[in-house]
């Protein structure tokens, strides 16, 4: 009996002592779930200036086949992701194929793959790609779950054609062009929150715009800048409500957010949205709690090309808080602003441990597609 009672104090202690000890000394990476994303870390270890760099943009490309210069750039420094346009779209097979070339050329660094297909007026392709509804007329008819039933199929269309990402839904209160579920925000959330569902449901990453909401602004932003003067009470209360709703709603998101190039001088009376760091940091990541991708709008739009160098814009961004930034247009300037981000990575102007962070957030949602 003395020997029985031995054993089990010896099977105690073992237990108790290993529970004390077991913080103390991690298990190996790939042994259990703490180290089950160690590889994303190796990975960006491993990488150059010039590869973080890539990851960190989003371009355009020309054409309906990736050029020469653009398959070297590939192989030197991946992009972290390619925005196609109508004018790299003539026909479904063709862009299947293309898609498909492009996550060849992109080799260990899976791309995104995304478009505009909002619905409406704003959708690619659209004699041979069906686009869906406005958002404006799927919200008039009342019935939230109609934007989940649309936002699947327009999922599932994108994803047999190659794409993984649509920059969509559109979560402004009340802007203008049908582009908005409604003008009343609560109204509007609750349809944005059923599109992520949609999307969520067959597996295609939506992105949310235009953060902080840009259904009170009055000019275009392609054009030069527009200036959104409401207080910041109001903006909280109406144009922040689609956004905080969608985040209490999937506190893990698998969605991410473009931020516009608005001025909101309520929120930040120097900068822009996009390259706010009381906007994006201060706003979006701390009192919102958001952890997903931040995404700029093109910073080729007048907006912001039109008062700042494109580079010192692309950097500036970087640094305030997005993960990725947009450069849909000229081969040139996306050459350009890849050298700038690579150079800032190099001096220390961007922060190492804050570039390794976008960079993990982008490879981990890059392993969920």
């Amino acid at each position: 009996m003395k020997k029985l009672w031995l054993c089990i104090f010896c099977i105690l202690l073992t237990a108790v002592v290993g529970m004390v000890l077991r913080p103390l000394f991690p298990e190996e990476p790939g042994a259990g779930q703490p180290a089950e994303l160690e590889p994303i870390a190796e990975r960006i270890a491993a990488m150059t200036p010039e590869e973080k760099a890539g990851q960190l943009m989003l371009v355009g490309m020309d054409g309906v086949s990736p050029s020469t210069s653009f398959q070297q750039e590939m192989k030197d420094h991946p992009y972290g992701g390619v925005i196609l346009f109508d004018r790299n779209m003539e026909s479904p097979a063709q862009v299947k194929e293309l898609n498909r070339r492009l996550q060849a050329l992109a080799g260990k660094m899976p791309l995104f793959i995304g478009l505009d297909e909002e619905g409406g007026q704003v959708a690619r392709m659209k004699d041979s790609l069906p686009a869906p509804p406005s958002q404006a007329s799927i919200g008039a008819a009342g019935k939230p779950e109609e934007a989940r039933k649309w936002a699947a199929k327009t999922g599932k269309a994108l994803k047999q054609l190659g794409f993984n990402l649509n920059l969509a839904p559109v979560a402004d209160v009340g802007s203008g062009a049908g582009r908005s579920y409604s003008s009343h925000p609560a109204t509007a959330a609750s349809f944005v929150e059923q599109a992520l569902a949609g999307y969520q449901e067959v597996r295609l990453m939506a992105c949310l715009k235009h953060f902080p909401g840009l259904g009170k602004g009055q000019e275009d932003t392609h054009k030069g800048r527009v200036t959104v003067s409401a207080s910041r009470e109001t903006l909280e209360r109406e144009d922040l409500m689609p956004f905080r709703r969608a985040l209490e709603k999937y506190p893990d998101p698998r969605f991410a957010i473009m931020v516009t190039h608005v001025d909101y001088p309520a929120l930040d009376p120097e900068w822009p949205a996009s390259l706010s760091q009381s906007i994006m940091g201060d706003l979006l990541r701390k009192r919102l709690h958001f952890d997903g991708l931040i995404l700029t709008d093109d910073l080729t739009m007048g907006a912001i090309a039109g008062s700042w160098p494109l580079e010192e814009a692309a950097v500036r961004a970087l640094l305030s808080g997005a993960d990725l930034v947009m450069v849909c247009h000229d081969p040139e300037q996306i050459r350009q602003v890849h050298a700038a981000i690579a150079r800032a990575i190099q001096a220390g102007k961007l922060p190492q441990d804050q570039v390794d962070t976008s960079l993990y957030r982008i490879l981990k949602a890059k392993g969920t597609l």
